[in-house]
């Protein structure tokens, strides 16, 4: 396959970095040769499946109780464990949340490219990709704190240590800050966000993270290290499999639809030992969550 086998409108994400980020051969499979799920994901399937399909109703109801619908509506006909949840998140909500402006659903993008000093072949400028995000929930105060929320339907709270350092906590308030500029209530230091993880499971036990230059710079640096190093690759061989421990087994390849075509084991990972449903690898995940370049605001390449 020739150089920059990426198309050079391709949009990265939280998912497709950290897809990288576990396992390279795992983005390359899934998003250069975008091949089709070969595997179970999780056992059992019908609860995986169950799972993501409540996840998703209750980003849309909580979605529609942001944007001002009657509760007692939104509610109506609910059976657990969704009625639970959502209570939960009627008497719950942060109450500390800025007000001024309340975004749901808000999906937005930058220009994403290497340095040119990390790619020593490259001929001419780089190529500018996009890195997007997608939020629950974005709060913000014109001049003031502005904070981002994620609502996490994981059967236990997840581990602080753990979320801080999934590619998510560092996507998000990364392209918030970068992207503020363009927006009604920006720019945006990275002082005045804090990222919060929201969990159905302990409502009251959100997880919180402060913002800063140093950690913007710093992230900054990693987002492009990354990049350059999947610019850089040319085939399949540039793209290794994550070193074949047992450790990485439990924890990676058998929540990975790719398992069976690298050798790593034929049965799926058992749900009931996960924190996080976000653990699984999903192709589709964006896709499934409604993601589409339709939905980005773009700012200027």
């Amino acid at each position: 396959m020739a150089d920059m086998p990426l198309l050079a409108d391709f949009s990265f994400s939280q998912s497709s970095l950290q897809a990288y980020a576990d396992c390279a051969r795992r983005f390359w499979l899934a998003y250069v040769e975008q091949l089709p799920w070969p595997a179970v994901e999780a056992a059992p399937v019908y609860e995986h499946e169950q799972l993501m399909r409540i996840g998703a109703t209750f980003h849309r109801l909580v979605e529609r109780s942001e944007l001002g619908m009657d509760p007692d509506q939104v509610a109506a006909g609910l059976l657990p464990p969704l009625s639970t949840w959502y209570t939960a998140y009627l008497r719950q909500r942060p109450a500390d949340l800025p007000s001024a402006t309340v975004e749901v659903e808000r999906v937005l993008a930058i220009p994403f490219a290497p340095e040119p000093a990390s790619i020593p072949t490259m001929a001419g400028p780089p190529i500018v990709y996009r890195l997007a995000a997608k939020y629950d929930l974005i709060a913000a105060e014109r001049d003031g704190q502005v904070v981002i929320v994620d609502w996490k339907t994981a059967k236990r709270r997840g581990d602080p240590a753990t979320l801080r350092q999934r590619l998510q906590s560092i996507v998000y308030p990364y392209v918030l800050v970068e992207a503020s500029g363009a927006l009604p209530w920006g720019p945006i230091r990275p002082e005045q966000v804090e990222m919060r993880y929201w969990f159905t499971a302990a409502p009251g036990e959100p997880v919180v993270f402060r913002y800063d230059a140093a950690q913007h710079d710093a992230n900054r640096q990693r987002l492009q290290h990354m990049l350059g190093e999947i610019v850089a690759g040319h085939n399949e061989a540039s793209f290794p499999k994550v070193a074949d421990t047992d450790a990485n087994r439990r924890r990676l390849c058998a929540y990975c639809i790719y398992r069976s075509r690298c050798d790593r084991g034929l049965a799926a990972g058992n749900l009931d030992v996960l924190d996080d449903v976000e653990a699984f690898f999903a192709v589709d995940v964006d896709k499934a969550l409604a993601f589409t370049l339709d939905d980005v605001t773009e700012l200027a390449f």
